[in-house]
């Protein structure tokens, strides 16, 4: 599990103040929120937070899922991987800063050079939220056909089809 950081506490204070379809000049609609449509897993890589001796393994791992399709529809996220799927889906558009990104466990002072490593720069980052009844997961956009998150450790990269 990833840890929480002051990032979260910071995120939760200051509000979510942008959505991503209006960083992308739509506007806003449940089913139009940046992650809509077919995507697929095209890396994965240990999260900065994972210590030096534990990253060969969760290599590993994650490259399980490397290649796997999601697709995310209004009210479901479905995908062959049962840990990725979801039948009542919420979403919730917004923004966060560097210092929030993947629950804040990226490592303290190094939050806005590693969100440039991983082409997530700027100050606020376009997000979108999924609530789902076997959890949480959070993307966040490089650009509109790139997504991130991480699970159990891993930053894994999405790429639209």
């Amino acid at each position: 599990m990833q840890r929480l950081g002051r990032g979260v506490v910071a995120m939760a204070a200051m509000g979510l103040v942008a959505t991503v379809a209006s960083a992308m000049g739509a506007p806003v609609h449940a089913a139009d929120n940046g992650l809509i449509g077919k995507w697929q897993i095209v890396d994965a890589v240990p999260g900065p937070w994972v210590a030096a001796k534990a990253r060969g393994n969760l290599t590993e791992q994650a490259r399980r899922l490397v290649e796997t399709e999601v697709t995310f529809q209004a009210g479901a996220v479905l995908s062959k991987s049962q840990g990725l799927s979801c039948k009542r889906a919420r979403y919730q558009t917004g923004t966060y800063p560097t210092d929030a990104l993947f629950r804040g466990s990226l490592p303290d002072g190094s939050q806005d050079r590693i969100a440039r490593e991983l082409g997530l720069g700027g100050v606020e980052v376009p997000s979108v939220d999924v609530d789902c009844a076997g959890g949480h997961f959070t993307y966040h956009f490089r650009d509109r056909n790139t997504a991130l998150f991480a699970l159990d450790d891993v930053i894994y990269t999405l790429k639209r089809r």
